[in-house]
């Protein structure tokens, strides 16, 4: 009996390093992340989506994978999933996409998120500090835990209180230099989901590869490799999602 288990746990970790390695080659596909950024950088929330995967800094549709390291004087550093830049005009912004399959007990997500956000601040400080070349950076955190039910978007805004007295006012939250946004992808899907949770369901949580395929098609998955691709990534969930229903 102990072996049997032994032989699961270890296909298990087989599958999730697998499912792990595709749900990241996603979040460089251009088109996907196009629409994390709609929903996700309010900036761009009513510019066209294929407008807006023109804005991604890249000359390719799938984005290399050369993340790069974002180091601490400490000698620590971050590994974001995916940097990437943002350019409409004379707006600028960095952002990283990152994929969490399941909400980590070993620390607090939140503070990881957080950290991501200050490093890729501090990472566009070169020799001399200039306060006016900062961009505002978003950090997009797509959240895969199989045990959630229903899709929801997070996205962490500012505000500025101000105390005259006893007089308290507070703004209306609007973007700052740090932003985050979380995609927690459900294992349901709702008419009034958010596009980019409907295609992150789709390609994440998938339970029916031909129902999953005919769904993207109207978000602009239309080649052979995707439907490839898909078959792939439904193939790895059906355990998961068993797992989760558990």
């Amino acid at each position: 009996m102990k072996e049997k288990n032994k032989k699961e746990r270890k296909s298990l970790r087989r599958q999730q390093r697998a499912y792990d390695r595709m749900a990241k080659q996603w979040l460089r596909d251009t088109r996907l992340l196009s629409y994390l950024i709609k929903d996700g950088v309010p900036p761009l929330a009513s510019d066209p989506i294929e407008a807006i995967r023109g804005y991604i800094e890249t000359d390719t549709d799938q984005i290399p994978y050369a993340s790069g390291e974002i180091a601490f004087s400490s000698g620590a550093y971050v590994e974001p999933d995916l940097l990437f830049g943002m350019k409409k005009k004379s707006w600028q912004a960095y952002g990283n996409a990152d994929f969490q399959k399941d909400m980590p007990k070993a620390y607090d997500l939140e503070s990881r998120k957080n950290l991501y956000v200050a490093a890729m601040v501090c990472n566009q400080v070169g020799k001399k500090v200039d306060y006016n070349a900062l961009r505002p950076v978003y950090s997009m955190w797509v959240v895969n835990d199989f045990r959630i039910k229903k899709s929801e978007l997070e996205i962490k805004k500012e505000w500025i209180e101000k105390t005259e007295g006893s007089q308290v006012t507070r703004n209306e939250p609007k973007e700052g230099m740090m932003n985050l946004a979380t995609f927690k992808i459900g294992n349901e899907i709702r008419e009034d989901d958010k596009d980019s949770l409907k295609v992150l369901h789709y390609l994440f949580k998938c339970e029916e590869e031909k129902k999953a395929n005919e769904k993207l098609r109207a978000y602009g998955f239309t080649m052979e490799e995707d439907q490839r691709r898909v078959r792939k990534m439904c193939n790895l969930s059906q355990g998961f999602i068993e797992k989760g229903r558990e």
